[in-house]
């Protein structure tokens, strides 16, 4: 698995990419730059997603979250990749019972599943369930 993994530059600079597509989105809804507010004054989601600025903002948030998620750790050895491998299987099983049910209830109800979600919710899951492993280990280590 290590072969697939970017370099641990492209982890400081998803960082990065991350912050500063945060800050945009956060300055235009401030500026009301997206769309504007609407004849009876409300802005909605919809119209906001539309907007060239805020789909710059959100794709550069989803490429930040795949260049933190893909990318090396400074140290990289056997038990960083097996808790790497770790955090892939559970965030898999936890995601796999959640769209499942999300399935049966939008079947259920006539609704429709929410898919806009899925990939952020993915990789930052991964992202969590790593570091906290991380954690645990160096903490376990230093005992």
């Amino acid at each position: 698995m290590k072969r697939f993994l970017l370099p641990h530059a492209f982890q400081k600079a998803g960082w990065w990419l991350l912050l500063a597509s945060l800050v945009a989105g956060a300055a235009a809804l401030v500026l009301d730059t997206i769309s504007g507010p609407l004849p009876d004054g409300a802005v909605t989601a919809d119209a906001a997603k539309a907007q060239p600025l805020m789909q710059a903002v959100i794709i550069g948030a989803q490429l930040s979250i795949f260049l933190i998620a893909c990318s090396r750790e400074k140290v990289e050895d056997e038990m960083v990749s097996s808790m790497r491998l770790r955090a892939i299987a559970s965030v898999a099983c936890v995601l796999f019972t959640i769209y499942t049910a999300i399935a049966v209830v939008s079947t259920i109800t006539g609704g429709v599943m929410a898919k806009d979600l899925a990939s952020p919710i993915a990789f930052w899951a991964y992202e969590i369930v790593l570091r906290i492993s991380i954690a645990r280990n160096r903490k376990h280590s230093s005992l």
